[in-house]
């Protein structure tokens, strides 16, 4: 039996001729041949296309000096949130009783 699952991508690109950034949303249709191998197919508005990092055309200057990347610019992973001193205090209650 093969395996086909879908997922959405957001993909980041930046002109380095004028340096318009913008950001394009696929859906991507992952394909398991049933032998180890595997196909994906990018949809754009429901249309298939070419994979996104090939191909792209600044909307602003016609360039095609573009670089892509696979998540938005200026997003960073978020910083933990302290634990209360009761956390750390139960923590090291767990790592006595060899439990963490």
């Amino acid at each position: 039996m093969h395996d086909t699952w879908s997922d959405h991508e957001m993909w980041v690109y930046e002109c380095l001729a004028c340096m318009t950034s913008w950001d394009e949303q696929f859906e991507v249709r992952h394909y398991d041949d049933g032998h180890g191998g595997e196909a994906a197919v990018y949809e754009r508005g429901g249309q298939r296309c070419t994979t996104p990092w090939t191909d792209h055309v600044c909307p602003n200057c016609q360039s095609q000096n573009i670089k892509v990347f696979s998540k938005p610019l200026g997003r960073q992973a978020e910083v933990p949130k302290a634990r209360a001193d009761g956390d750390v205090a139960m923590v090291f209650h767990l790592r006595r009783l060899h439990a963490w």
